[in-house]
C-alpha cells in the first residue's frame, strides 16, 4: 500500500546519536525525513509488519547516506534528522534515496515505502552533538510539508546548492508553515522514478481538465469579498494562498509529466468547500455543512467561516453565483497567467528591507486612467496596474517582490517598448515606476494625460500623445535625476529574492569557473550557454563583457561561488566608450543570504572584495543608463581570484555573436 501524507508530524523528543562534529557557527545542510502514514499503518497492520517496514527503509536510508557523506543527527523511529557539509551532497543523497525506494516498489506487490525529505541550510547553534536554532525548526517544517516521494528545499539550500545536472528545481511558492509568522518560499527538486513514462493522450486530457477547473476556482475565490471590510484580514489571507496555489499551478501547466489529476483535486479542494459554504450555507444539510466548515475552518480559520456562514461574503460585492460546476471535459491545456498583487500576511513584508519601505498602504480610491489614452499601451497598463495597487492594501515591497519574480527582465525593457512583451502583461509591472514618479511629484500620475493632451494641442494618437506622456515622465517626473535611484531602490528590494534576470553570471568553483551568458539576443529569454574555464590563467584573467542599454533601462550581472573551500577576491569594473563610469550599482550578501548593506554606487575606479565563499556568498551589479533619450553601451569587466594573486586585463572569453547588446 502508498502511505498518505503526514504534514503535521515534527519530532519532538528524538533519541540523539553521537558522532557529528562541526564547528560551532559554521554552515551546515539539514536534511529531515519521514515515512508518511506510518502511524497509520503501524495500526492497521501491527507492530510486527511495521517493524518490518521500518527496516527495509532504515537499510535503504543509512546505505545512500553513508555513501553521500549525511551524519546521522537523530533518528526516532522512521524519521531520520541528518547533518552534510554540502547542500549539493544533501540533494543528491535525497534523490538517490528516493530512487531507490521508487525502484523497490516498482518490484514488489506488497507493502509499499514512501517517505518526505526537507532540506535546509544554515547557521544552526550546536551543542553536544546536536543542532538548535531557527534553520533546524524550518527543515522540520519543510519536511512536513513534502508529500510522499517528494523532496523539498528551503530557496536559501537552492540558492547554496546551484544548478545539478541530474535534477530540476520547482518554485511550489509560499507556504504558511506551523511556527513561523513569514510565508516561506519551498522549492521541489523534481526526480524522475524509474521506469516513469509520460503521461498519455487521454491522462494529459484529465490533467488539462483538472487544471482549468482547478484556475476556475481559483478566480473564484479571489473574485469574493467582505460586504462590511473590504481588508478582512482572513479573507486577504485566504485569497493569498489561492493566488500562491494559482501561480504554482499556472507556472507548471506546460509539464503535464510532473502532474496528476489527484495532485491538482487536493490542491484545489479547500477553496472548492469554501465557495459550497459561500454559495449554499443556506441549504446544506446539517452533517455536511459541519463537515466543510470544519474542512474551511482547518485550512483558513474559524473567522472565515463564521463570515461566510452570516452571509458576509459574496462574489465581486453582489449577488452570490451559482455553486461551481463539476469537472469539466477534458480541454486544451491553459496558457499560463500572471499571479495578481500578491497580498501579505502578518510579517511578510521584513522591517528591515532597503529601498521601498512602505508599509501596508491604506485601501483609498485612485482616479481610473484617462479614457483619452487607452491608445498608448504602456501608460494604461502601468497606470491601471498603479491604480489597483494603490487601492489594494498590499505593501510595495511586496507588491514588488512579486512582479520581480513574475518578470524578472522588468528593467531591461524600455518602457515604451513594454507592452511588446509578454503578450502585453510587461507593461503593468511598470507600476513601480509611476509610484516611484509619484513620489517625487505626488500628483503627476493623476493629471499627466490631460496636462500631455493640452501640450499637444488636444492630439490623442497614440504616437503623439504616448511621446508626449514620455517626455513628461523625464522631465516633470524627474526621471532623468532620479532614474538611478530607483535602480537603486529596486534592486535593493528583490535581492536576494526573487534576483533578476542576468545578462552574465560567474559561478567560482574550487577546480573550474563556469561563465554563464544569454544563448539568444532576446531580453527575458531563459535559454544561456555556459563557457567551463579550467586554465588557471584564463580563471584569473578579467572576463570582459559589452552590453548596449536603450534609454531608461537596466542590465545585471552576477558573481557566486560554489562549493568553495579557499575565499576568492572579486574584482568589478565598469566603463563607457574606455573611460571610467559610475553607471551601476552593487548588492553584496552574506552568509545568511540577506544583504548586507544598502545597495551602493559603483565608483569610477570600480570595486575589489575580499571574502567570496566565506562570508559572502554572492554579489550583484547593476548597470543602468539614466539618458531617457539615447542608448548608451557599457563595458564591464570582472575578475574572481585567490587573493593577493594580480591578473591580466584581456580576457579569452567572449560574448557570443547573439548575445544581448
Amino acid at each position: 500500500m502508498a502511505y498518505g501524507p503526514e504534514r503535521d508530524k515534527v519530532t519532538e523528543s528524538p533519541q540523539a546519536v553521537p558522532g557529528v562534529s562541526m564547528p560551532f557557527g559554521s554552515t551546515v545542510t539539514l536534511f529531515f525525513s519521514d515515512i508518511r502514514g506510518f502511524t497509520q499503518y503501524t495500526d492497521q497492520y501491527g507492530d510486527e509488519a511495521a517493524y518490518q517496514v521500518l527496516q527495509e527503509h532504515n537499510a535503504i536510508v543509512r546505505r545512500q547516506l553513508e555513501a553521500f557523506g549525511g551524519q546521522v543527527v537523530k533518528t526516532q523511529g522512521d524519521s531520520f534528522m541528518v547533518a552534510f557539509t554540502t547542500a549539493r551532497g544533501a540533494i543528491l543523497c535525497a534523490v538517490a534515496i528516493q530512487r531507490t525506494l521508487a525502484e523497490a516498489n516498482r518490484n514488489q506487490t506488497g507493502t509499499r515505502i514512501a517517505i518526505g525529505i526537507g532540506i535546509n541550510t544554515g547557521e544552526p547553534i550546536q551543542e553536544g552533538g546536536d543542532f538548535f536554532g531557527g534553520m533546524v525548526n524550518l527543515a522540520a517544517r519543510i519536511c512536513a510539508a513534502a508529500g510522499p516521494g517528494e523532496v523539498f528545499v528551503a530557496d536559501t539550500t537552492r540558492a547554496v546548492a546551484g544548478r545539478i545536472d541530474s535534477v530540476d528545481y520547482v518554485d511550489r511558492g509560499l507556504h504558511e508553515l506551523k511556527g513561523f509568522q513569514e510565508s516561506q518560499r519551498l522549492i521541489e527538486v523534481r526526480w524522475q522514478s524509474p521506469g516513469a513514462e509520460a503521461p498519455t493522450g487521454a491522462e494529459e486530457g484529465e490533467i488539462a481538465a483538472a487544471m482549468q477547473h482547478a484556475i476556475d476556482v481559483l478566480n473564484r475565490v479571489l473574485s469574493i469579498t467582505h460586504q462590511d471590510d473590504p481588508v478582512f484580514r482572513p479573507l486577504v489571507e485566504c485569497q493569498a494562498k489561492a493566488s500562491d496555489v494559482r501561480l504554482t499551478l499556472s507556472r507548471s501547466a506546460s509539464d503535464r509529466q510532473s502532474q496528476s489529476v489527484q495532485r491538482i483535486q487536493d490542491a484545489v479542494r479547500p477553496f472548492e468547500d469554501f465557495i459550497v459554504l459561500v454559495v449554499e450555507r443556506d441549504t446544506l444539510e446539517e452533517q455536511r455543512s459541519a463537515q466543510i466548515e470544519t474542512g474551511v475552518a482547518r485550512s483558513f480559520g474559524w473567522p472565515l467561516v463564521t463570515a461566510a456562514a452570516r452571509g458576509r461574503l459574496a462574489f465581486g460585492g453582489g449577488e452570490a453565483r451559482a455553486a461551481p460546476p463539476p469537472m469539466p471535459m477534458p480541454a486544451p491545456p491553459p496558457a499560463p497567467m500572471p499571479a495578481p498583487w500578491p497580498v501579505p500576511t502578518a510579517g511578510s513584508v521584513p522591517a528591515d528591507s532597503f529601498g521601498f519601505r512602505t508599509p501596508v498602504v491604506e485601501a483609498t480610491p485612485v482616479p481610473k486612467v484617462d479614457p483619452r489614452a487607452a491608445g498608448v499601451r504602456w501608460w494604461t497598463a502601468a497606470h491601471t496596474a498603479w491604480s489597483e495597487w494603490k487601492s489594494s492594501g498590499v505593501a510595495l515591497a511586496y507588491a514588488l517582490r512579486g512582479t520581480v519574480a513574475e518578470y524578472p527582465h522588468l528593467l531591461s525593457v524600455p518602457i515604451r517598448e513594454s507592452a511588446e512583451h509578454n503578450q502585453g502583461r510587461l507593461a503593468a509591472g511598470y507600476f513601480l515606476l509611476l509610484e516611484h514618479v509619484a513620489n517625487q511629484s505626488p500628483s503627476f500620475v493623476q493629471t499627466a494625460v490631460a496636462r500631455a493632451i493640452s501640450q499637444v494641442g488636444g492630439a490623442v494618437a497614440p504616437e503623439v500623445l504616448g511621446g508626449k506622456l514620455y517626455e513628461l515622465l523625464v522631465t516633470d517626473g524627474r526621471l532623468r535625476e532620479t532614474y538611478a535611484a530607483f535602480v537603486g531602490d529596486v534592486m535593493g528590494t528583490a535581492i536576494p529574492q526573487p534576483g533578476f534576470w542576468a545578462d552574465v553570471g560567474i559561478v567560482e568553483h574550487e577546480d573550474e569557473t563556469e561563465v554563464i551568458t544569454r544563448s539568444s539576443a532576446i531580453i527575458g529569454d531563459p535559454s544561456e550557454r555556459t563557457e567551463r574555464l579550467t586554465n588557471q590563467k584564463d580563471r584569473v584573467a578579467d572576463q570582459q563583457f559589452e552590453v548596449t542599454l536603450a534609454p531608461l533601462t537596466a542590465r545585471f550581472f552576477f558573481i557566486r561561488p560554489a562549493g568553495l573551500t579557499t575565499p576568492r577576491e572579486v574584482a568589478i569594473k565598469v566603463t563607457e566608450g574606455g573611460q571610467p563610469s559610475d553607471h551601476a550599482w552593487h548588492v553584496t550578501l552574506k552568509t545568511s543570504l540577506v544583504i548586507r548593506s544598502e545597495p551602493k554606487r559603483l565608483g569610477p575606479k570600480g570595486i575589489a572584495l575580499k571574502g567570496l565563499g566565506a562570508e559572502c556568498p554572492g554579489i550583484w551589479v547593476g548597470v543602468f543608463n539614466a539618458d531617457p533619450a539615447y542608448a548608451a553601451t557599457y563595458e564591464v569587466a570582472m575578475a574572481v581570484r585567490p587573493s593577493g594573486l594580480s591578473v591580466r586585463t584581456s580576457s579569452p572569453f567572449k560574448p557570443p555573436a547573439s548575445w544581448p547588446r
